[in-house]
């Protein structure tokens, strides 16, 4: 089996201004194709290591073996050939549209930076408008008055014009309804595998971990995890099965009660009276659990189960963080 084209390397990666270490020891290693996600609440270090990636950040401010399309961001002589390799689609389209133009006039203005030739950027942005269900009706017209939705597919199709081997994409879903958060995912997927080009999403929505190959938690500038969705979500007990109980009158008395039972590691609440549970040895326990709450006069009044999504398996992942840290400062 041919193993795939390595995109993008991380060792060893720290960056500091001045006293401040914002990104420690950070290494991951990403393949042609490859959709990531890059997690985190805001500090965690998700843009800082993008910087790095974008030769956005002098050498002097970082230190590890970075490589993109297998060149280095350390070496000035560099960038140019990086920065023809990657794209950029940033979270506000106004930063790379001009909204009084049409989306072909934003296409010839962004691709004369490359040197592209007039006649050949204009069939690769109808090929990209097609796969990104751009209006055909809307080329032509002035940015301002299509959809959010289709600025923000107009927006990526620029950050591809010039068919680069990576792209970044910051915050792709924000200022979309919720309602199209999905359509703008399935697009990024639909281009993923059309072009097998290389992804990475900066984002706070968990959501996007559906299309990832590879998910990085990143907090405080240290890398958590790196791994599939899948492999993160199986290491949780019992590989992430979840018991979901409604409770008549659930509050905190009860949720205390129902940690005592031995085999349950986690409780998430999820509702008013809903509460998720994680356990050692799921099918083994789940009847002496349902046993033990009634038998603590809890009133069950209805019980499923699932597998935890990317969402709990953050949250937990953050918790366990913050707990671990919290201990450190008591020692």
């Amino acid at each position: 089996m041919k193993s795939k084209k390595r995109m993008v390397e991380v060792n060893n990666l720290n960056v500091k201004f001045g006293e401040k270490h914002v990104v420690h020891d950070v290494h991951f290693n990403v393949n042609q194709g490859e959709i990531i996600g890059l997690f985190g609440i805001s500090g965690a270090g998700k843009t800082t290591i993008v910087r790095v990636l974008t030769c956005q950040i002098d050498k002097k401010n970082w230190t590890g073996n970075v490589k993109v399309t297998n060149l280095s961001p350390a070496k000035k002589s560099n960038h140019s050939r990086i920065l023809s390799k990657i794209g950029y689609v940033p979270q506000l389209e106004l930063l790379n549209l001009y909204f009084d133009l049409s989306p072909m006039v934003n296409v010839g203005i962004f691709t004369s930076t490359y040197g592209m030739k007039k006649k050949m950027a204009k069939e690769v942005a109808k090929k990209l408008f097609k796969i990104l269900d751009i209006p055909k009706d809307t080329w032509n017209k002035p940015v301002k008055h299509m959809s959010g939705g289709e600025k923000k597919r107009l927006s990526m199709a620029i950050g591809l014009i010039h068919n680069p081997n990576v792209l970044f994409l910051d915050e792709p879903t924000t200022g979309v309804d919720a309602s199209k958060r999905y359509d703008i995912l399935t697009y990024l997927k639909k281009l993923n595998q059309r072009l097998n080009i290389t992804m990475f999403i900066i984002t706070h929505d968990l959501e996007a971990a559906l299309i990832c190959d590879k998910a990085a938690i990143l907090k405080d500038g240290r890398l958590l995890e790196f791994d599939t969705p899948q492999n993160l979500i199986s290491s949780l007990p019992s590989y992430g099965l979840v018991a979901r109980f409604t409770i008549e009158n659930l509050n905190e008395k009860i949720i205390d009660n129902i940690r005592e039972f031995k085999p349950v590691q986690t409780i998430l609440r999820s509702g008013n009276e809903i509460i998720e549970i994680l356990m050692d040895g799921f099918d083994e326990n789940i009847s002496n659990l349902i046993q033990y709450m009634i038998n603590n006069k809890i009133e069950i009044i209805s019980m499923s189960k699932d597998i935890a999504s990317f969402r709990r398996f953050f949250q937990i992942r953050i918790q366990k963080e913050e707990e671990k840290e919290a201990n450190l400062k008591l020692v």
